[in-house]
Protein backbone atom coordinates (compact mmCIF):
# COMPACT_ATOMS: atom_id res chain seq x y z
CA UNK A 1 0.00 0.00 0.00
CA UNK A 2 1.18 3.43 -1.43
CA UNK A 3 1.92 5.97 1.35
CA UNK A 4 -0.75 8.37 0.23
CA UNK A 5 -3.42 5.66 -0.16
CA UNK A 6 -2.60 5.21 4.02
CA UNK A 7 -2.39 8.80 4.02
CA UNK A 8 -6.40 8.60 2.90
CA UNK A 9 -7.14 5.52 4.83
CA UNK A 10 -6.39 7.84 8.35
CA UNK A 11 -7.36 11.19 6.96
CA UNK A 12 -9.88 12.39 9.16
CA UNK A 13 -11.88 13.93 6.38
CA UNK A 14 -12.15 10.61 4.48
CA UNK A 15 -13.30 8.40 7.68
CA UNK A 16 -16.14 11.07 7.88
CA UNK A 17 -17.34 10.73 4.52
CA UNK A 18 -16.96 6.85 4.78
CA UNK A 19 -18.94 6.88 7.57
CA UNK A 20 -21.90 9.23 5.95
CA UNK A 21 -21.46 6.73 2.64
CA UNK A 22 -22.45 3.83 5.27
CA UNK A 23 -24.86 5.99 6.91
CA UNK A 24 -26.60 6.81 3.64
CA UNK A 25 -26.87 3.21 2.49
CA UNK A 26 -28.59 2.00 5.56
CA UNK A 27 -30.76 4.80 5.62
CA UNK A 28 -31.59 4.85 2.21
CA UNK A 29 -32.50 0.85 2.74
CA UNK A 30 -33.94 1.81 5.74
CA UNK A 31 -36.47 4.19 4.25
CA UNK A 32 -36.97 2.61 1.38
CA UNK A 33 -37.94 -0.89 3.61
CA UNK A 34 -40.10 1.24 5.05
CA UNK A 35 -41.87 3.11 2.70
CA UNK A 36 -42.41 -0.23 0.62
CA UNK A 37 -44.10 -2.22 3.55
CA UNK A 38 -45.94 1.31 4.27
CA UNK A 39 -47.24 1.16 0.67
CA UNK A 40 -47.67 -2.36 0.42
CA UNK A 41 -49.63 -2.20 3.66
CA UNK A 42 -51.50 0.84 2.72
CA UNK A 43 -52.35 -0.38 -0.62
CA UNK A 44 -53.49 -3.73 0.65
CA UNK A 45 -55.32 -2.28 3.72
CA UNK A 46 -57.08 1.06 2.15
CA UNK A 47 -56.41 1.01 -2.09
CA UNK A 48 -57.03 -2.38 -3.14
CA UNK A 49 -60.41 -2.61 -1.80
CA UNK A 50 -61.61 0.32 -3.32
CA UNK A 51 -60.18 -0.12 -6.91
CA UNK A 52 -61.78 -4.22 -6.16
CA UNK A 53 -65.41 -1.90 -5.38
CA UNK A 54 -64.92 0.04 -8.26
CA UNK A 55 -63.77 -3.04 -10.50
CA UNK A 56 -67.12 -4.66 -9.00
CA UNK A 57 -69.10 -1.76 -10.32
CA UNK A 58 -67.53 -2.13 -14.05
CA UNK A 59 -68.12 -5.66 -13.27
CA UNK A 60 -71.72 -5.43 -12.80
CA UNK A 61 -72.21 -2.72 -15.76
CA UNK A 62 -70.54 -4.94 -18.62
CA UNK A 63 -73.31 -7.55 -17.35
CA UNK A 64 -73.21 -11.37 -17.76
CA UNK A 65 -72.58 -12.39 -20.15
CA UNK A 66 -70.34 -9.61 -20.44
CA UNK A 67 -71.26 -6.77 -23.42
CA UNK A 68 -68.18 -6.17 -25.64
CA UNK A 69 -69.38 -3.00 -26.57
CA UNK A 70 -70.30 -1.27 -23.24
CA UNK A 71 -66.89 -2.52 -21.70
CA UNK A 72 -65.21 -0.92 -24.81
CA UNK A 73 -67.74 1.98 -24.16
CA UNK A 74 -66.45 2.00 -19.84
CA UNK A 75 -62.78 0.93 -20.98
CA UNK A 76 -62.26 4.53 -22.67
CA UNK A 77 -64.07 6.40 -20.27
CA UNK A 78 -62.48 5.19 -17.22
CA UNK A 79 -59.06 5.01 -18.82
CA UNK A 80 -58.65 1.00 -18.34
CA UNK A 81 -58.35 -1.82 -19.85
CA UNK A 82 -60.74 -4.43 -19.69
CA UNK A 83 -60.16 -8.50 -21.05
CA UNK A 84 -62.73 -10.87 -21.43
CA UNK A 85 -62.61 -14.25 -21.68
CA UNK A 86 -65.60 -16.69 -22.05
CA UNK A 87 -66.94 -19.08 -24.62
CA UNK A 88 -67.18 -16.18 -27.32
CA UNK A 89 -63.11 -16.24 -27.11
CA UNK A 90 -60.84 -13.55 -26.07
CA UNK A 91 -61.30 -9.59 -26.51
CA UNK A 92 -59.10 -6.42 -25.75
CA UNK A 93 -60.53 -3.16 -25.27
CA UNK A 94 -57.20 -2.24 -26.02
CA UNK A 95 -56.39 -4.78 -28.72
CA UNK A 96 -53.75 -6.10 -26.91
CA UNK A 97 -54.39 -9.77 -26.73
CA UNK A 98 -52.63 -11.45 -23.17
CA UNK A 99 -52.56 -14.92 -22.96
CA UNK A 100 -53.69 -16.62 -19.98
CA UNK A 101 -50.35 -18.80 -19.53
CA UNK A 102 -48.40 -15.93 -19.73
CA UNK A 103 -49.93 -14.62 -16.41
CA UNK A 104 -48.89 -15.72 -13.03
CA UNK A 105 -51.37 -15.35 -10.19
CA UNK A 106 -49.50 -14.06 -7.06
CA UNK A 107 -52.05 -14.14 -4.42
CA UNK A 108 -56.22 -14.35 -4.29
CA UNK A 109 -58.35 -12.04 -2.08
CA UNK A 110 -62.03 -12.41 -0.87
CA UNK A 111 -63.94 -8.95 -1.52
CA UNK A 112 -68.07 -8.84 -0.68
CA UNK A 113 -67.95 -12.67 -0.88
CA UNK A 114 -65.95 -12.78 -3.90
CA UNK A 115 -63.04 -14.31 -5.03
CA UNK A 116 -60.72 -12.31 -7.06
CA UNK A 117 -56.85 -12.39 -7.92
CA UNK A 118 -53.64 -10.01 -7.86
CA UNK A 119 -51.65 -11.50 -11.12
CA UNK A 120 -48.48 -10.24 -12.95
CA UNK A 121 -48.33 -10.76 -16.93
CA UNK A 122 -45.11 -11.19 -18.78
CA UNK A 123 -45.16 -8.01 -19.74
CA UNK A 124 -44.34 -6.59 -16.39
CA UNK A 125 -47.63 -5.16 -15.91
CA UNK A 126 -50.48 -6.04 -12.83
CA UNK A 127 -53.81 -7.54 -13.47
CA UNK A 128 -56.71 -7.44 -11.36
CA UNK A 129 -58.89 -11.17 -11.77
CA UNK A 130 -62.24 -12.09 -11.90
CA UNK A 131 -63.95 -15.30 -12.55
CA UNK A 132 -67.75 -15.57 -13.06
CA UNK A 133 -68.68 -19.47 -14.02
CA UNK A 134 -66.79 -20.01 -17.68
CA UNK A 135 -66.06 -16.39 -17.92
CA UNK A 136 -62.75 -14.62 -16.76
CA UNK A 137 -62.77 -10.66 -16.68
CA UNK A 138 -59.00 -8.92 -16.61
CA UNK A 139 -58.49 -5.07 -15.52
CA UNK A 140 -55.31 -3.37 -15.85
CA UNK A 141 -54.70 -0.25 -13.87
CA UNK A 142 -52.53 2.05 -15.57
CA UNK A 143 -49.33 2.80 -13.62
CA UNK A 144 -49.99 0.90 -10.52
CA UNK A 145 -47.02 -0.65 -10.63
CA UNK A 146 -45.04 2.48 -11.86
CA UNK A 147 -46.28 4.37 -8.89
CA UNK A 148 -44.97 1.42 -6.35
CA UNK A 149 -41.62 0.94 -8.05
CA UNK A 150 -41.10 4.68 -8.28
CA UNK A 151 -40.61 3.94 -3.84
CA UNK A 152 -38.19 1.81 -4.46
CA UNK A 153 -36.53 3.15 -7.63
CA UNK A 154 -32.62 3.74 -7.61
CA UNK A 155 -33.40 7.63 -8.20
CA UNK A 156 -33.71 8.53 -4.65
CA UNK A 157 -30.24 6.72 -3.80
CA UNK A 158 -28.67 8.47 -7.18
CA UNK A 159 -30.06 11.81 -5.48
CA UNK A 160 -28.80 10.82 -2.05
CA UNK A 161 -25.01 10.20 -3.43
CA UNK A 162 -24.71 13.23 -5.34
CA UNK A 163 -25.66 15.27 -2.05
CA UNK A 164 -22.79 12.80 -0.83
CA UNK A 165 -20.56 14.14 -3.61
CA UNK A 166 -21.13 17.74 -2.49
CA UNK A 167 -20.76 16.96 0.83
CA UNK A 168 -17.42 15.17 0.57
CA UNK A 169 -15.86 18.34 -1.13
CA UNK A 170 -17.43 20.30 1.48
CA UNK A 171 -15.54 18.46 4.06
CA UNK A 172 -12.53 18.43 1.71
CA UNK A 173 -12.89 22.23 1.85
CA UNK A 174 -14.16 22.31 5.46
CA UNK A 175 -10.69 20.40 7.08
CA UNK A 176 -8.40 21.55 4.47
CA UNK A 177 -6.59 24.14 7.01
CA UNK A 178 -5.38 20.37 8.56
CA UNK A 179 -2.87 20.20 5.99
CA UNK A 180 -1.55 23.91 6.18
CA UNK A 181 -1.26 23.11 9.74
CA UNK A 182 0.48 20.27 9.57
CA UNK A 183 2.91 21.23 7.26
CA UNK A 184 3.54 24.55 9.13
CA UNK A 185 4.27 22.08 12.50
CA UNK A 186 6.91 20.10 10.27
CA UNK A 187 8.68 23.77 9.19
CA UNK A 188 8.64 24.28 12.62
CA UNK A 189 9.44 21.19 14.01
CA UNK A 190 12.95 21.20 11.42
CA UNK A 191 14.23 24.28 12.44
CA UNK A 192 11.98 26.97 10.71
CA UNK A 193 11.72 28.57 13.79
CA UNK A 194 10.20 31.89 11.45
CA UNK A 195 7.64 30.09 9.73
CA UNK A 196 3.95 31.00 11.07
CA UNK A 197 0.74 29.48 9.65
CA UNK A 198 -1.32 31.91 7.99
CA UNK A 199 -5.16 30.60 7.98
CA UNK A 200 -7.83 32.82 7.19
CA UNK A 201 -10.65 30.98 9.88
CA UNK A 202 -12.39 32.13 13.06
CA UNK A 203 -13.72 28.63 13.65
CA UNK A 204 -11.74 25.99 15.94
CA UNK A 205 -8.91 25.01 13.13
CA UNK A 206 -8.21 28.87 12.92
CA UNK A 207 -8.14 29.48 16.96
CA UNK A 208 -5.74 26.12 17.08
CA UNK A 209 -3.15 27.70 13.97
CA UNK A 210 -3.49 31.19 16.39
CA UNK A 211 -2.67 29.11 19.51
CA UNK A 212 0.15 27.43 17.24
CA UNK A 213 1.90 30.79 16.04
CA UNK A 214 1.68 32.58 19.74
CA UNK A 215 3.72 29.87 20.86
CA UNK A 216 6.26 29.79 18.22
CA UNK A 217 6.44 33.44 18.74
CA UNK A 218 6.72 32.66 22.60
CA UNK A 219 9.52 29.99 21.49
CA UNK A 220 11.08 32.29 19.05
CA UNK A 221 11.84 35.07 21.97
CA UNK A 222 12.95 32.62 24.43
CA UNK A 223 15.60 31.21 21.77
CA UNK A 224 16.64 34.82 21.11
CA UNK A 225 17.15 35.53 24.56
CA UNK A 226 18.96 32.55 24.78
CA UNK A 227 21.32 33.58 22.13
CA UNK A 228 21.71 37.04 22.82
CA UNK A 229 22.67 35.73 26.50
CA UNK A 230 25.08 33.12 25.52
CA UNK A 231 26.75 35.29 23.16
CA UNK A 232 26.95 38.41 25.63
CA UNK A 233 28.77 35.66 28.35
CA UNK A 234 31.15 34.22 25.54
CA UNK A 235 32.04 37.78 24.35
CA UNK A 236 32.20 38.98 27.82
CA UNK A 237 34.65 35.83 29.22
CA UNK A 238 36.96 36.80 26.29
CA UNK A 239 38.51 39.91 28.38
CA UNK A 240 39.26 37.94 31.75
CA UNK A 241 40.68 34.75 29.55
CA UNK A 242 42.99 36.99 27.69
CA UNK A 243 44.33 39.16 30.79
CA UNK A 244 44.75 35.63 32.21
CA UNK A 245 46.87 34.13 29.76
CA UNK A 246 49.38 37.76 29.51
CA UNK A 247 49.48 36.53 33.05
CA UNK A 248 50.17 32.96 33.04
CA UNK A 249 52.55 33.59 30.20
CA UNK A 250 54.26 36.27 32.34
CA UNK A 251 55.04 32.79 34.62
CA UNK A 252 58.23 31.00 34.53
CA UNK A 253 58.23 27.98 32.21
CA UNK A 254 56.84 24.85 34.48
CA UNK A 255 54.33 22.23 34.39
CA UNK A 256 51.58 24.37 36.22
CA UNK A 257 52.43 27.05 33.93
CA UNK A 258 51.86 24.68 30.92
CA UNK A 259 48.93 23.28 32.56
CA UNK A 260 46.88 26.78 32.89
CA UNK A 261 48.07 28.20 29.61
CA UNK A 262 46.41 24.26 28.32
CA UNK A 263 43.28 25.15 30.34
CA UNK A 264 42.97 28.41 29.08
CA UNK A 265 43.05 27.26 25.11
CA UNK A 266 40.64 24.71 25.55
CA UNK A 267 38.16 27.12 27.60
CA UNK A 268 38.85 30.18 24.49
CA UNK A 269 38.25 26.70 21.89
CA UNK A 270 34.53 26.02 24.06
CA UNK A 271 33.69 29.76 23.41
CA UNK A 272 34.64 29.70 20.03
CA UNK A 273 32.76 26.82 19.78
CA UNK A 274 29.67 27.96 21.35
CA UNK A 275 29.64 31.57 19.73
CA UNK A 276 29.95 29.66 16.16
CA UNK A 277 27.28 26.78 16.55
CA UNK A 278 25.10 30.58 17.55
CA UNK A 279 25.99 32.04 14.30
CA UNK A 280 25.09 29.31 12.52
CA UNK A 281 22.00 28.95 13.99
CA UNK A 282 20.88 32.45 13.88
CA UNK A 283 18.66 33.42 11.36
CA UNK A 284 20.71 35.97 10.31
CA UNK A 285 23.93 33.90 9.72
CA UNK A 286 26.09 34.80 6.81
CA UNK A 287 28.74 32.72 5.33
CA UNK A 288 31.97 34.11 3.53
CA UNK A 289 31.37 31.93 0.13
CA UNK A 290 34.13 32.04 -2.25
CA UNK A 291 34.96 29.47 -4.84
CA UNK A 292 37.98 26.97 -3.54
CA UNK A 293 39.25 24.07 -4.70
CA UNK A 294 37.95 20.92 -2.15
CA UNK A 295 41.19 18.81 -2.71
CA UNK A 296 43.51 21.45 -1.93
CA UNK A 297 41.42 22.64 1.33
CA UNK A 298 41.71 18.86 2.72
CA UNK A 299 44.96 18.78 2.08
CA UNK A 300 46.19 22.10 3.42
CA UNK A 301 43.71 21.35 7.13
CA UNK A 302 45.86 17.71 7.35
CA UNK A 303 49.05 19.18 6.53
CA UNK A 304 48.27 22.54 9.13
CA UNK A 305 46.56 20.52 11.87
CA UNK A 306 47.72 16.90 11.65
CA UNK A 307 50.97 16.58 9.48
CA UNK A 308 52.35 14.64 12.48
CA UNK A 309 49.38 12.45 13.35
CA UNK A 310 49.88 9.70 10.41
CA UNK A 311 46.64 10.34 8.93
CA UNK A 312 45.82 8.27 5.74
CA UNK A 313 44.37 11.09 2.66
CA UNK A 314 42.21 9.53 -0.29
CA UNK A 315 41.59 12.46 -2.47
CA UNK A 316 40.75 12.88 -5.82
CA UNK A 317 43.66 13.94 -8.61
CA UNK A 318 41.54 16.68 -10.41
CA UNK A 319 40.24 19.61 -8.80
CA UNK A 320 36.92 20.08 -7.44
CA UNK A 321 35.57 23.80 -7.15
CA UNK A 322 33.11 24.59 -4.71
CA UNK A 323 31.25 27.24 -3.35
CA UNK A 324 32.49 27.48 0.41
CA UNK A 325 32.90 29.87 3.31
CA UNK A 326 37.06 28.44 3.82
CA UNK A 327 37.44 29.21 8.10
CA UNK A 328 34.30 26.98 8.47
CA UNK A 329 35.15 24.23 6.54
CA UNK A 330 38.23 24.01 8.03
CA UNK A 331 36.99 24.06 11.20
CA UNK A 332 34.42 20.87 10.40
CA UNK A 333 37.49 19.13 8.97
CA UNK A 334 39.55 19.54 11.87
CA UNK A 335 37.06 18.77 14.51
CA UNK A 336 36.50 15.72 12.32
CA UNK A 337 39.81 14.68 12.40
CA UNK A 338 41.02 15.18 15.68
CA UNK A 339 37.55 13.53 16.93
CA UNK A 340 38.82 10.73 14.50
CA UNK A 341 42.33 10.76 16.56
CA UNK A 342 41.35 11.26 19.82
CA UNK A 343 39.08 7.62 19.57
CA UNK A 344 41.79 5.49 17.80
CA UNK A 345 43.49 3.53 20.71
CA UNK A 346 47.17 3.12 20.43
CA UNK A 347 48.41 0.32 17.79
CA UNK A 348 44.86 0.50 15.80
CA UNK A 349 45.40 2.07 11.78
CA UNK A 350 45.66 5.83 11.55
CA UNK A 351 42.17 7.97 10.81
CA UNK A 352 41.48 8.20 7.33
CA UNK A 353 40.21 10.74 5.20
CA UNK A 354 38.48 9.97 1.29
CA UNK A 355 37.05 12.59 -0.85
CA UNK A 356 34.63 11.56 -4.00
CA UNK A 357 33.71 13.91 -6.29
CA UNK A 358 30.58 12.94 -8.70
CA UNK A 359 28.40 15.25 -10.81
CA UNK A 360 26.04 16.26 -7.71
CA UNK A 361 28.15 16.29 -4.66
CA UNK A 362 31.79 16.04 -2.82
CA UNK A 363 31.14 13.21 -0.31
CA UNK A 364 33.93 13.77 2.21
CA UNK A 365 34.56 10.75 4.37
CA UNK A 366 36.57 10.65 7.75
CA UNK A 367 36.91 7.22 9.50
CA UNK A 368 38.68 6.08 12.70
CA UNK A 369 39.62 2.54 13.87
CA UNK A 370 38.12 2.85 16.80
CA UNK A 371 35.72 0.72 19.41
CA UNK A 372 32.75 2.25 17.38
CA UNK A 373 29.64 3.61 18.35
CA UNK A 374 26.79 1.49 20.18
CA UNK A 375 23.37 1.99 17.68
CA UNK A 376 21.13 3.77 20.64
CA UNK A 377 23.65 6.58 20.68
CA UNK A 378 24.06 7.31 16.74
CA UNK A 379 20.87 9.68 16.14
CA UNK A 380 21.73 12.09 19.27
CA UNK A 381 25.21 12.34 18.63
CA UNK A 382 24.71 15.83 16.66
CA UNK A 383 23.21 16.93 19.32
CA UNK A 384 24.11 20.24 21.18
CA UNK A 385 26.22 18.98 24.62
CA UNK A 386 25.36 15.40 23.93
CA UNK A 387 27.67 12.76 25.45
CA UNK A 388 27.61 8.78 24.95
CA UNK A 389 29.03 8.83 28.22
CA UNK A 390 28.09 11.63 30.62
CA UNK A 391 31.01 11.07 33.37
CA UNK A 392 33.70 10.92 30.62
CA UNK A 393 36.31 13.52 31.39
CA UNK A 394 37.66 16.25 28.72
CA UNK A 395 40.29 14.54 28.16
CA UNK A 396 38.46 11.30 26.78
CA UNK A 397 35.67 13.25 25.55
CA UNK A 398 35.05 16.82 24.93
CA UNK A 399 31.90 18.87 25.41
CA UNK A 400 29.79 17.60 22.84
CA UNK A 401 29.97 20.61 20.93
CA UNK A 402 31.79 19.44 17.91
CA UNK A 403 29.85 16.85 15.52
CA UNK A 404 27.22 19.79 16.47
CA UNK A 405 29.08 21.76 14.84
CA UNK A 406 29.94 20.15 12.27
CA UNK A 407 26.80 19.59 11.02
CA UNK A 408 25.51 23.03 11.19
CA UNK A 409 28.17 24.05 9.29
CA UNK A 410 27.46 21.20 6.38
CA UNK A 411 23.60 22.18 6.54
CA UNK A 412 24.45 25.88 6.48
CA UNK A 413 26.25 24.87 3.32
CA UNK A 414 23.14 23.00 2.02
CA UNK A 415 24.88 19.90 2.84
CA UNK A 416 24.03 16.70 5.59
CA UNK A 417 26.34 14.91 7.96
CA UNK A 418 25.99 11.27 8.58
CA UNK A 419 27.62 8.93 11.02
CA UNK A 420 27.77 5.18 10.69
CA UNK A 421 29.72 3.28 13.26
CA UNK A 422 28.90 -0.31 14.87
CA UNK A 423 30.73 -1.60 18.17
CA UNK A 424 34.52 -2.86 17.47
CA UNK A 425 34.38 -1.34 14.13
CA UNK A 426 35.08 2.12 14.08
CA UNK A 427 32.96 5.14 13.10
CA UNK A 428 32.55 6.69 9.69
CA UNK A 429 31.25 10.26 9.48
CA UNK A 430 30.30 11.48 5.90
CA UNK A 431 30.13 15.20 4.42
CA UNK A 432 28.26 15.63 1.47
CA UNK A 433 28.67 19.08 -0.06
CA UNK A 434 26.47 19.99 -3.24
CA UNK A 435 28.41 20.77 -6.71
CA UNK A 436 27.44 23.98 -8.21
CA UNK A 437 28.35 24.71 -11.87
CA UNK A 438 29.72 27.63 -12.99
Amino acid sequence: MTSSKRKRRHSLSGKLILLFIVMAVVFVMLVGSGIRHAFQGHFKDNIRPHITQYLEYVKADIGTPPDRSRARELADRLNIEIQIFDREGQWSSSGRLTSMDDIEIERGFIINSKQYFHAEGNDHRDYLMARDGETTLLFNVPNLRDQRKGFRGWVPLLILLSLLLVLYHATRRLFAPLDTIKQGVQKFGAGDMSHRIQINHKDELGELANSFNAMADDIQQMLDAKRQLLLAISHELRSPLTRARLAAEMMEDNDKKTQIIQDINEMESLIEELMETERLSSRHRKLNKTRQNIVKLISDTVHTWFDSAGVTTRLAETEAMLDVDTARIKLLLKNLLDNAIRHTPDGARAPEIQLIIDKQQALITVSDHGKGIQAQHLPHLTEAFYRVDPSRQRETGGYGLGLYLCRMIAEAHDGQLEIESAAGEGTRVMVKLPLRPL
